[in-house]
Order: C-alpha cells, then sequence, then structure tokens
C-alpha cells in the first residue's frame, strides 16, 4: 500500500510540475524586430549595433550597418505580429512556442512590387531569449541590403 501511495503522490507531483510547464508555455513573447541597412559606401555603425558590428560584417559582407527602423509587440504564443520594414518590405513574426528561455519563432518577409507581395524570406527558429538573429532580406536602393534582426523574450 505505502509503495501504491508513493506512486501515486510521485505522478501527481509530475502532473504538477507539468501543469506548470505548461503555464509557463503559455506565457506572452516580447517580440522586437529592427530594419538595418548595411552598405558598402561608409562604415558608420549605428550605436545599439556596436555588440553585432563584427558578426554582421562577417556574415553580410558589409561596413556600415544603420538600424532604419524598429517595432516591438508583446504577442501570445500562436500569435503573430507585422511591421513594415524599409524599402517596400513588410516582416511577420509568430510566437510558435516557449519552453522556459527558448523560443521558436516563424519569421516571414515579403516584399511589395508592382501591387503583388512577394516572399523573400521564410524561417522558423527557435531563439534563447534575449539575443538578436539576424537575417538578410533582400537588396535596396543604390546597392544598400536590407537586414532584419529579430529578438524575443
Amino acid at each position: 500500500m505505502r509503495v501504491t501511495g508513493g506512486v501515486a503522490l510521485i505522478l501527481l507531483a509530475g502532473l504538477a510540475l507539468s501543469a506548470k510547464t505548461a503555464a509557463q508555455d503559455k506565457s506572452p513573447v516580447d517580440a522586437e524586430l529592427w530594419a538595418i541597412r548595411a552598405t558598402t559606401k561608409n562604415s558608420e555603425i549605428s550605436p545599439e549595433l556596436r555588440s553585432l558590428a563584427d558578426s554582421l560584417k562577417k556574415q553580410f559582407k558589409y561596413t556600415g550597418f544603420k538600424v532604419e527602423k524598429k517595432a516591438r509587440e508583446r504577442v501570445n504564443v500562436g500569435k503573430s505580429f507585422s511591421a513594415a520594414l524599409i524599402g517596400g518590405y513588410q516582416a511577420t513574426v509568430t510566437a510558435k512556442s516557449r519552453d522556459s528561455d527558448r523560443i521558436q519563432l516563424q519569421v516571414e518577409v515579403t516584399k511589395q512590387s508592382g501591387g503583388k507581395a512577394k516572399t523573400v524570406l521564410r524561417a522558423t527558429t527557435t531563439v534563447k531569449a534575449g539575443p538578436f538573429v539576424p537575417y538578410g532580406c533582400g537588396s535596396l536602393d543604390g546597392g544598400d541590403y536590407l537586414i532584419m534582426a529579430v529578438r524575443a523574450r
């Protein structure tokens, strides 16, 4: 009888822990995205990009990086938010799931051209809460390039 009671206690504790984890998984996600103009015309770097500059230079082979637009929204898991970027680009970020400090995001970027929206990026990735993740999106005027950086907390 004691073994059965002990097993029942362990099962109940496990269920309580599962319920708590499930509740945490449903907590809102603070999603933020930045539209970054990358250029080879200069080596100016926006102050808020200083910590990312070396990795941006290595990944994208540009010398200058300027944050041109920011968007932030709190969304529930399963919900999306959209924001206009620059150069006719539009981004949609969906919080797919959350597991303590890891968040799965679906990111989609479209470009408006000739009255039609063309998808230029569609990715689903799991990120650690906090740091920005950069995505190359496409060409801008004057030979510049659009990078979108996304972060979730």
